[in-house]
């Protein structure tokens, strides 16, 4: 595949990856009540949902600059694989949404990483 077409699809999914948790990330940090019970039928309290929201929105944000978006992306792969296995585990809930989210969220990841070997070479 061509580096500018590398590039271009670096930048679009890093994008999408990062509306996605920042659009999810805040319901987190200022939870209401349906978020709130959702986290508890999960087994966890609120302040995790609020330390979930935060570092989804940590990673969406360092998604957008490409010298931190691998990292971003391995911060919110992270969330998701534990998202992934709190929805197998307790039964709560389909994981699809967020085995897309890592497959997303990593792939964009790939992306930035292969970009930025690159350019420092």
């Amino acid at each position: 595949m061509k580096q500018k077409v590398k590039n271009v699809l670096a930048w679009g999914l890093s994008v999408l990856v990062s509306l996605n948790f920042l659009m999810s990330g805040y319901p987190k940090v200022m939870p209401n009540a349906g978020m709130v019970r959702r986290f508890e039928n999960w087994g966890f309290n609120e302040g995790f949902a609020i330390l979930i929201g935060v570092l989804e929105i940590l990673g969406g944000l360092l998604m957008l600059v490409p010298k931190t978006a691998f990292y971003g992306a391995v911060i919110l792969s992270v969330v998701m694989i534990g998202a992934i296995g709190t929805h197998l585990i307790t039964g709560i809930g389909g994981p699809v949404f967020a085995i897309l989210s890592l497959l997303a969220a990593a792939g964009a990841g790939w992306l930035r990483f292969e970009n930025r070997i690159r350019w420092t070479k």
